[in-house]
Parts: C-alpha cells; structure tokens; sequence
C-alpha cells in the first residue's frame, strides 16, 4: 500500500495521472494486446514490429521498425525508417529534408535531443538517438521538406512497462 502510494505520488509529481501507467483488464490483470486494439489513429503498444502510416498529404508512408524490443524507457534507441511512394511500395525520394521526432502529446512536450539519420543500402534510414523518457502515449514524427513545401506522417506509440 505505502510502495502504491509513493507511486502514486511520485507520478503526479511528475505531471502524469495514474493512467499513464500500465493497462489493466476489468479483473485488475494485465491487458493482452487483443485488449488494447485502438481505434483508428490510437496509439499501438510497439515491441519491435514495423508500424507505418500515411503522411499528412498522401504523399509518401513511411515505416518505421524499431531496432530494439521492447522499446526502452529512458535509454537512446533506434529505429529503420523507410519513406514509400503509397501507391508502388518504390522508395520515395522526392524530398530535400527528412526529420525524425517524437512527442508526447498529452503532456505537451516532446524529445530534448536531435536523432541522426543515416542513409542504408537498401534506401532506408537509421534514426540514431530516439529517447522516450517516460511511459504513456507517443507520437513518432516524420517530416520532410520539399522546397517550401512541409508533410508529416505520425505514427501513434504506446510505451508500456
């Protein structure tokens, strides 16, 4: 009770509500994934599959896969980020930028450090120095530039104990 309690404390000192902590089914168990199939746009629960979504404008989908599983609280990772033409599957290159982020939408705040991408063989990227220092609902951000012209994709996470 008093380890519960101090919990509790320490999360709210932290701006963060006791749902931020991890799902629990009606019995007070666990949540199995089944259980935490979200709705359209809702966060997923990432351990290590690839997660993609289209970007803002249609133009490009991109797809990331993290390197690691499951994803770690509060240690640096990183991820295979792929950029595709929606409609082929072709790798998309008609940008000048492309930016990696994520943010943590329901505190307003986001990573306090830059990733580094590094182009692969295969026409991927490597995103170096992803860092999600807390538990709870994320947004992966994916930007490119094409002139003036701005688009994002945004890949909804769940980070969980």
């Amino acid at each position: 009770m008093r380890n519960s309690l101090l919990t509790l404390l320490a999360l709210t000192a932290l701006g963060c509500g006791p749902d931020e902590g991890p799902a629990a089914d009606e019995a007070g168990g666990p949540a199995t994934p089944s259980e935490e199939t979200p709705a359209s746009g809702a966060a997923e629960e990432v351990r290590g599959e690839t997660l993609e979504a289209g970007s803002s404008g249609g133009t490009f989908l991109a797809r990331v896969t993290p390197l690691v599983d499951p994803i770690p609280m509060n240690e640096a990772f990183s991820v295979s980020l792929s950029l595709l033409d929606p409609e082929t599957g072709a790798p998309f290159t008609d940008y000048d930028e492309v930016s990696i982020d994520a943010r943590m939408p329901a505190h307003k705040h986001g990573m306090l450090r830059d990733v580094g991408l590094t182009p692969q063989e295969d026409g991927s990227m490597r995103a170096d120095g992803l860092l999600l220092h807390m538990y709870g609902h994320w947004e992966l951000h994916v930007d490119i530039r094409k002139g003036a012209r701005f688009e994002r994709a945004q890949i909804s996470v769940r980070l969980q104990y």
